[in-house]
Formats: C-alpha cells, structure tokens, sequence
C-alpha cells in the first residue's frame, strides 16, 4: 500500500498559492504515482470540510477518518476507491 501526507495548513493563502490550488496540483501528481492512501493535514478556515471531501472525489478518494488535531487543524484521512 502507498501512502502520502499532504501538510495544506502553512500555504500562504493568496491567488497564485492557495491551499485549494497546491492540493489540486498534488492529487494530480498522486492519481500517476498509484496512491492508495493520502494523509491531508488542513485548516477548515482555508477549505471547508464538506468541499475537502468532493474535491477528493473528483480523483477518485473516498474519506475513511476526519478529525480534529491540537492546533485547530483537521487530519483527513482518504483511501482511493476500488
């Protein structure tokens, strides 16, 4: 099983650097790699749950665990459907 962590939660949030924008570039980059599971550490600030969870859809991640971390951030946890 290949595993990748995502860490979206220190991306500078303007118009060229979004953390919307780098997790589109690197699901992109993981469909090619053959990811099983992706680790997404976040803030709901910069993308809302609900959108987290259609967003990985789109590339075929189904959410297994969302939770709550100490700093306010959430860990998401997605595994690629079969």
């Amino acid at each position: 099983m290949k595993r990748k962590e995502i860490d979206l939660r220190y991306v500078s949030v303007n118009c060229t650097s979004h953390p919307v924008i780098k997790l589109g570039h690197a699901l992109a980059g993981l469909a090619s790699e053959d990811v099983d599971e992706i680790r997404i550490l976040f803030r709901s600030d910069d993308i809302p749950e609900g959108a987290m969870k259609l967003f990985l859809s789109k590339y075929g991640y189904v959410v297994e665990d969302l939770r709550k971390i100490d700093d306010g951030s959430s860990l998401l946890i997605a595994k690629k459907r079969i």
